[in-house]
């Protein structure tokens, strides 16, 4: 009877630390797995409401769908400030929505322009307005007849 109590103690010992390990493991370890071994992230997409510059880091106020969010920037700040101004669009690569995150991954930043209507339509310039000097004409739509 004494083997089986050792059997079933290694066996629940196992189970425990083969279904802990994994979880254990990606939070301390995570930064040593190679990229196809660690947690998957999503993307969260906002628009930069607030930057401020300090000292040693950089402080920006992202609102999101989910809420806003104060992200601190310690490491890269020179390049960051330079990389993000206010009202751009910030992907961020996080693992849950959080309040406050210290030095998140950019995905992506789009800036934000200024739409105007001059240069929101450009001219086609295959298409000439003035008339050709061969026929002294307009040039007729393709579906015109002479």
């Amino acid at each position: 009877m004494r083997p089986w109590v050792i059997l079933t103690t290694v066996f629940f010992l196992g189970l425990g630390l083969g279904l802990s390990g994994p979880m254990l493991a990606s939070r301390y370890l995570n930064s040593y797995l190679p990229a196809f071994l660690k947690d998957t992230m999503h993307p969260l997409e906002g628009s930069v409401t607030y930057k401020q510059r300090q000292e040693d880091r950089l402080l920006v106020t992202i609102t999101t769908q989910d809420g806003s969010i104060l992200a601190t920037f310690q490491r890269q700040v020179p390049e960051i400030d330079l990389l993000i101004e206010e009202q751009d669009l910030v992907t961020l690569d996080v693992q849950k929505y959080e309040p406050f995150i210290h030095d998140p991954t950019l995905l992506r930043v789009t800036k934000h322009k200024e739409m105007n209507p001059a240069l929101a339509a450009p001219p086609n310039p295959s298409i000439p307005s003035a008339p050709t000097k061969e026929s002294g004409s307009m040039i007729d739509s393709p579906g015109s007849a002479p």
